[in-house]
């Protein structure tokens, strides 16, 4: 039989181990059932995953991961520039250009970023603006690559209105405008009513 001084040192001992353990058990379940933050993905792979997103129209998905690379290297040009993408794949022409903007004051010959604001200042209806990106991004490759062929298309075709739109803004000469109301006052009354 144990002594009265045994039992007590055995009830001490089960204690400590008893304490020891919920300690150690406490701190074993907060690490496992604590949110723990992801591993940083390197801004590679984080800039793949947001072309595929976006290549797919997943742009919501895109623009989250092209924030990310964002938030760790701000003047990444590419990154801005596909925000752009996102917001011009949106209808935000305005917030994409903004972005084009941003991400060509980190690199003024970031060829994608020129041929991106190109297309958007078109759309808007600014084909001055686009001629202005359109001969820049004509200027970083050869006067033959693909690329450069068929903006030297959309060139064209944008000199033509904007000389259009010169040609339609000349007023007549006054004699001219004489002549032409003349003309209408001449016409019989049931032609002017039409």
């Amino acid at each position: 039989m144990a002594s009265l001084g045994q039992k007590k040192i055995l009830v001490i001992w089960a204690g400590g181990f008893f304490l020891v353990g919920m300690i150690v058990g406490g701190l074993v379940a907060v690490k496992l059932f604590s949110p723990s933050s992801p591993p940083l993905l390197p801004i590679s792979t984080l800039m793949e995953e947001a072309h595929r997103l976006l290549d797919k129209g997943q742009y919501a998905e895109a623009e989250k991961n092209y924030q990310a690379v964002l938030s760790r290297d701000p003047a990444n040009p590419e990154a801005l520039t596909h925000l752009g993408t996102v917001a011009f794949g949106r209808g935000d022409i305005d917030l994409a250009l903004r972005y084009y903007e941003a991400s060509l004051r980190q690199d003024s010959s970031f060829a994608h970023t020129l041929w991106d604001k190109a297309i958007a200042l078109r759309a808007k209806g600014d084909d001055a603006g686009a001629i202005e990106a359109w001969e820049a991004f004509t200027g970083l490759f050869p006067p033959d690559a693909s690329d450069v062929v068929q903006v030297k298309k959309w060139l064209v075709e944008a000199r033509a209105r904007v000389a259009g739109a010169k040609a339609l803004s000349v007023k007549p000469p006054k004699g001219l405008s004489k002549l032409s109301e003349e003309f209408t006052e001449r016409q019989p009354k049931d032609k002017k009513a039409k």
